[in-house]
């Protein structure tokens, strides 16, 4: 997952591997923050893979050089791929979904299009699930009551947020289509 972002920043131009760590823990949230023992290997197989290069910065002043990271034209054609894949649906398709949604700009109009509709389908797929599931317990009415009356209230809450999403998403797609390539 984190390929996508690195490859996707460096399409901005080169950056050091701080740097990008710290734009990736803005990006990803206060609650999921990528560590310096998973971001440094990972630039690491990327350099091995030819996506990007590596190249020494000493003018910092430090005691040793800054490492600075560029996109290889093996990256970008790797960048495109990744963005043009379908999106997985599982617990981090919300993660990946705002990944590919930051370096939309990078890529044509059927590729955005492509994932804010797969977007969809896994709003509208867990909306209905909710919503099933709402309806079971409303029928069976599982004891004990408040526990039920308190299941109820959460699966609501997500059938709103899953509304609001799905609404947005749909203004999102009128939005791309509307726009010239």
């Amino acid at each position: 997952m984190y390929e996508i972002f690195v490859l996707g920043e460096l399409m901005t131009g080169d950056k050091h591997g701080y740097m990008l760590q710290e734009i990736l823990k803005n990006a990803g949230g206060p609650y999921r923050q990528i560590s310096s023992g998973t971001l440094y290997p990972l630039l690491s197989r990327m350099v091995d893979h030819e996506w990007i290069h590596l190249s020494l910065d000493g003018t910092g002043g430090g005691k040793r050089p800054r490492k600075i990271y560029g996109l290889t034209d093996s990256g970008r054609r790797k960048f495109l791929e990744l963005m043009e894949k379908p999106l997985e649906y599982n617990m981090d398709t919300e993660q990946m979904f705002h990944f590919k949604m930051i370096y939309f700009r990078y890529v044509p109009k059927r590729v955005r299009l492509d994932c804010l509709q797969q977007y969809l389908i896994y709003l509208e797929t867990n909306l209905r699930h909710v919503t099933d599931f709402e309806a079971e317990i409303a029928f069976y009415k599982p004891e004990p009551e408040k526990q039920r009356l308190q299941l109820l209230r959460v699966l609501d809450h997500r059938k709103q947020m899953g509304m609001t999403n799905i609404e947005w998403i749909k203004k999102e797609i009128a939005a791309v289509k509307s726009k010239e390539d």
